[in-house]
């Protein structure tokens, strides 16, 4: 009986124990969570500077017209031209004896066409009186017409033949300066076969290329300095950009036209510079696993709110998205400079959750 009340106390001891000790602690633990931060906005906009050579708006490849044998060759590359002046010859002997055997051609059928035509005239004062019957009439008629078109035929060969001597003769359309030529003398060229490149005179333009990214908001207006003279800052406009990218690089060529400058050094072809491009300061982009998408398509991000007792705790916010860089999404609204956002797991946390950060 008393072991019997001994066990009773004991139990009934124990009872009280469990009673009073505190109940498991059932939070789970914060959740880790890769984030990255949104930068904070310093400045309104960002300068890329790139290296760009000073080239001619106008550049011509000048061709013979007609094939040859080079005979002559007058300038190098750097020469000065005017408009007009030799640059090359070819060997013109075919050409001009070509040219000769046509005009005596001329002048043989000249002399034939203006006999007929005098035999003609005669037969028409003839014919009234019954001397010249209706068919020679006729033969001399169509005779006539005949020379008169071997005639016209052997004129315009002839016009064609002193076209194709000129030809032989390269002369520069305009003033300018020689960049390169690719004949050399006894070289046999085909008609149209680059000769001599030629820079105009007059605007020139700074040539660069830029990445894909800066295109969209690539300004007007550009700032250049010359290695020559980087003392002396010149204003650019852009006038062309490339409809599309270069195939090993994957940037896009920009030209932009170079101011006349009255004093100081003056940019010359071929001269280096750098090109200073303005933008504005370019957008948040995230990883596309940032990115949380509502049942109705509007796109969120999960935010990492920091507590006063220093824990952290995620919440939903909707953003408005850019375009495309790469692998990442720009953000055009919704987050602010500062804002620490979850890069994986985002289908998985719940607005409110506690999470850790590594």
């Amino acid at each position: 009986m008393i072991i019997s009340t001994r066990i009773a106390a004991l139990l009934c001891a124990g009872v009280l124990l469990a009673a009073c000790a505190p109940a498991p602690d059932s939070t789970p633990p914060p959740r880790p969570v890769r984030t990255v931060q949104v930068p904070a906005a310093n400045d309104t906009t960002h300068t890329h500077s790139y290296a760009a050579r000073v080239a001619a708006r106008h550049t011509l490849a000048l061709a013979f017209e007609v094939p040859g044998r080079i005979t002559e060759r007058r300038v190098e590359i750097g020469d000065r031209v005017a408009a007009g002046s030799v640059l090359a010859r070819l060997d013109a002997t075919d050409a001009r004896l070509r040219e000769r055997d046509l005009a005596a051609r001329l002048t043989a059928a000249e002399a034939q066409h203006a006999d007929a035509v005098a035999a003609l005239r005669r037969a028409q004062d003839l014919r009234p009186k019954g001397f010249v019957s209706q068919a020679e009439f006729d033969r001399l008629a169509f005779q006539e017409q005949n020379l008169r078109a071997q005639r016209r035929a052997l004129q315009a060969q002839l016009e064609l033949a002193r076209r194709a001597l000129d030809y032989t003769t390269l002369r520069a359309p305009a003033d300018g300066v020689v960049t390169d030529h690719a004949v050399e003398l006894g070289q046999v060229v085909t008609a149209g076969q680059a000769a001599v490149e030629l820079a105009r005179a007059g605007e020139l333009e700074a040539v660069f290329d830029v990445p894909e990214h800066l295109v969209p908001g690539l300004p007007h207006t550009l700032t250049v300095t010359l290695w020559a003279a980087p003392e002396q800052p010149l204003t650019a406009q852009v006038r062309e950009v490339a409809p599309q990218a270069a195939g090993a690089s994957r940037t896009y060529r920009v030209r932009a036209s170079l101011p006349a400058v009255a004093d100081g050094p003056r940019p010359r072809l071929g001269m280096s510079a750098t090109v200073h491009v303005t933008v504005p300061a370019p957008q948040p982009a995230l990883p596309a696993s940032a990115i949380h998408t509502h049942d109705d398509g509007q796109p969120a991000v999960w935010v990492v709110d920091t507590g006063a007792d220093g824990g952290h705790t995620v919440r939903l916010q909707p953003v408005q998205l850019g375009a495309p860089q790469g692998d990442l999404l720009t953000v055009s609204g919704g987050l602010r400079p500062g804002d620490r956002v979850v890069t994986a797991g985002v289908h998985d946390l719940h607005a409110g959750q506690a999470v850790s950060l590594p």
